[in-house]
């Protein structure tokens, strides 16, 4: 399977589309090309879980990194 750099690097990628389609959904609202609201909203709630979910890993990644630090002292 794929290693830790490639798995984190493609998440990286879903995210940004998920938020580059959240502010296309935003902006095609705004203009009056789409009036689905209920659309707008889930593109929007989509793109942030994402994010949570790509922030709460960086987190993890870091206290890692920092106990390992620490077991070198």
């Amino acid at each position: 399977g794929p290693g830790f750099r490639e798995a984190l690097l493609r998440n990286l990628e879903q995210v940004n589309q998920l938020q580059q389609d959240a502010t296309r959904a935003i902006e095609d609202l705004a203009t009056g090309e789409r009036d689905d609201v209920e659309g707008v909203i889930l593109a929007t709630q989509k793109a942030d879980s994402a994010f949570k979910m790509l922030q709460a890993v960086r987190n993890k990644v870091v206290e890692a990194y920092q106990e390992i630090n620490q077991v070198r002292v």
